[in-house]
């Protein structure tokens, strides 16, 4: 056996440099992370590394904890790595031991050589696998790892328990599907916690990263107005038509985009974790589905308010929202918010408002508990 012991700085990206100099010939791999993020996963699959491995059609199976941290976000980005290359397997290790923490960080990949295995600290998350900066102080964590490179029987033997440690955990039932509805809820509880989000703008940097939209890693726009109150006109059972404003704050920007939603009933109820596909149609039809609205009567109030939504942006592709009907004892203050009733060409036009969670918990302090996400005044690991 062979072991190379690295320190990474912050605004190093040394874990991450080795798990691509690993998958270079190799013929197959996999990775454990307790943690994973937006930006982790969008560094470990670019186009660099092992976004060249997956290309050459070789198989990597991708497993990582719920516990916390890994939100709705990271699943669905993992799920649109494992659009883009069909080799890729992923699962989520979801364990019900309260006062324990699936915690692995390592990632493997076998070649004609052997096995080598890069072992250590760092989450699948920017800050823990690593991204290169000129920022003073640099962005990042301090973290170690160790890279082994084993030959037989030493590599057969890793690689057998690895394999038998996997099968074990699917037979147990720990290893789930990302969109199995208890991994979704999992990870939408962990989007509650908003960490302060590190801004990296590297001028004339070219390989600045991005997620498979195009969207650059990072941005801590969300964080700004992450609530939208909106009054839904009537339409069909279940389809709210919201306009565009509202389906751009939902993460429609003119490409159809997958995002998890969940309904939290005004007494603090929880729904199941449903998966929306954000279109616009030849009709130009700011629109989507709402499950719960089909189960709500459509009632008017006598000064012409309508129903309300109130939806909650827990990252950029998960949101938690609640529905206040005319006759909820929460109508009358939310309607206050959105000021007063406007037409326009004798047409009663929706009213709509934007805040931060902070401030709709001070206008509102009845809000459902699990509807906003709280700010933590740590960065993320």
């Amino acid at each position: 056996m062979h072991l190379t012991f690295i320190f990474q700085q912050p605004g190093g990206a040394d874990l991450l440099a080795a798990i691509h100099t690993a998958s270079a010939g190799a013929q197959r791999g996999g990775g454990m992370f307790a943690f994973a993020s937006q930006s982790g996963v969008a560094a470990l699959f670019s186009r660099d590394g092992i976004g060249q491995f997956l290309k050459r059609n070789k198989k990597f199976q991708l497993i990582v904890g719920v516990d916390a941290i890994t939100n709705a976000e990271a699943l669905l980005c993992i799920g649109d790595e494992i659009t883009r290359f069909p080799s890729l397997s992923a699962e989520a290790f979801l364990h019900e031991h309260n006062q324990s923490t699936f915690h692995p960080k390592f990632a493997w990949f076998e070649s004609h050589a052997g096995l080598t295995v890069v072992t250590g600290s760092g989450n699948l998350t920017a800050r823990g696998i690593g991204k290169a900066s000129i920022h003073t102080p640099a962005p990042g964590n301090w973290e170690a790892f160790g890279v082994h490179k084993l030959i037989n029987p030493s590599a057969r033997e890793t690689l057998d328990l690895i394999t038998k440690w996997v099968k074990s955990q699917q037979i147990d039932g720990r290893l789930l599907p990302l969109n199995n509805d208890r991994v979704r809820q999992r990870a939408m509880r962990n989007g509650l916690v908003r960490y302060p989000t590190p801004v990296v703008v590297v001028p004339g940097q070219a390989d600045e990263l991005l997620d498979v939209h195009g969207t650059p890693i990072d941005d801590p726009s969300f964080d700004e107005h992450d609530i939208l109150i909106r009054e839904l006109p009537r339409n069909r059972p279940g389809q709210a038509d919201v306009g565009k404003d509202a389906l751009e704050f939902l993460g429609y920007h003119d490409t159809p985009i997958d995002i998890l939603i969940q309904y939290v009933k005004e007494n603090n109820a929880l729904g199941t974790v449903e998966s929306q596909r954000l279109f616009v149609n030849s009709s130009q039809n700011y629109r989507f589905e709402l499950s719960p609205l089909a189960r709500l009567p459509y009632e008017i109030a006598h000064d012409d308010g309508r129903m309300i939504v109130v939806a909650a942006k827990l990252d950029r592709r998960s949101f938690r929202y609640t529905l206040v009907p005319v006759t909820s004892s929460n109508h009358v203050q939310l309607s206050t918010l959105l000021g007063s009733i406007k037409t326009k060409a004798n047409r009663r036009l929706m009213r709509e408002a934007r805040m931060t969670s902070a401030q709709l918990r001070l206008k509102w302090p009845s809000a459902p508990l699990h509807l906003m996400p709280t700010p933590n005044s740590s960065a993320a690991p």
